[in-house]
């Protein structure tokens, strides 16, 4: 059966049957035995502060003051506190304790390192391996540093009232789902007179149809907006409310061509706008 781990205190078996025991009341020889695991756990060498004391009963506590006329199991000290007598002579010190852990730390620190040396040496790679892995670790160290270029970037807020995701970089996308026109469309569209509710239906209703995509679709809206008026006739006076779906589709028809150079536009203006960027 394997030793349990722990802590343990020494008492000699004939520890009951000593003078000094044998003639103390139940309560001071519980007292006893407890100050001894107290000390030993705590490894305060057999000395029990006052505070602590007064755990146990003072009428146990005067037993063991008294017990022998000489050697009595407990001396109080100059300070009020206690000492167990002869506490040092059946369980071990403090010294004692962090002296033995040293030896056993040193002795692990010694075994690791003998297993250490006696450990077979890994396989040489071949060249051709080492290479791989040498340019394998390279480029995923540049992927890393890109990364954290990128990541360390302040993002970049979209215009007020646009909730759509924005697209990566440089990237064209269709025209997302959620899309629709922001604050700073409604304010270019009152700017130009124009109905913003139309234009936005037909701006996405083309772009759907013909697979249109752009790198940022804010952007191209604000030059569908500009060009609205140059591209299409537009009625006098205020623009007018938003009518039923099968107005809206006769005036559609009549602006098809325009509203096809309409986005050719767009798309010439983005291309040289990102061209002049990576320039």
């Amino acid at each position: 059966m394997a030793r349990l781990e722990g802590l343990f205190a020494r008492l000699s078996l004939d520890y009951a049957d000593h003078p000094k025991i044998a003639v103390l009341s139940d309560e001071a020889f519980r007292a006893h035995v407890e100050m001894i695991l107290y000390s030993r756990k705590y490894m305060t060498d057999g000395q029990i502060a006052k505070q602590i004391a007064k755990r146990w009963p003072q009428q146990a506590l005067n037993e063991l003051l008294a017990n022998d006329s000489e050697a009595p199991s407990l001396l109080e000290l100059d300070s009020g506190d206690y000492l167990l007598h002869g506490f040092a002579d059946m369980q071990e010190t403090k010294q004692e304790i962090e002296a033995k852990r040293q030896v056993r730390a040193e002795a692990g620190r010694k075994g690791g390192r003998a297993k250490k040396q006696n450990a077979k040496p890994m396989p040489s790679k071949t060249p051709s391996k080492q290479s791989s892995n040498l340019l394998s670790k390279n480029v995923a160290e540049i992927e890393t540093e890109s990364e954290t270029e990128v990541s360390n970037k302040p993002p970049v807020s979209p215009p007020a009232g646009d909730t759509r995701k924005p697209a990566p970089a440089g990237r064209k996308t269709r025209i997302p789902d959620g899309w629709a026109p922001n604050e700073s469309h409604e304010a270019k569209a009152a700017e130009l007179g124009i109905d913003l509710h139309a234009e936005a239906e037909n701006f996405r209703d083309h772009a759907i149809a013909n697979g249109k995509t752009f790198v940022d679709w804010s952007r191209g809206f604000h030059t569908w907006l500009n060009n609205a008026l140059k591209f299409g006739p537009r009625p006098s006076g205020r623009p007018s409310e938003r009518g039923p779906a099968r107005n809206r589709a006769d005036e559609r028809m009549d602006q098809h061509r325009a509203v096809i150079e309409n986005l050719r536009r767009i798309e010439e203006q983005q291309a040289a706008t990102i061209q002049g960027e990576l320039l």
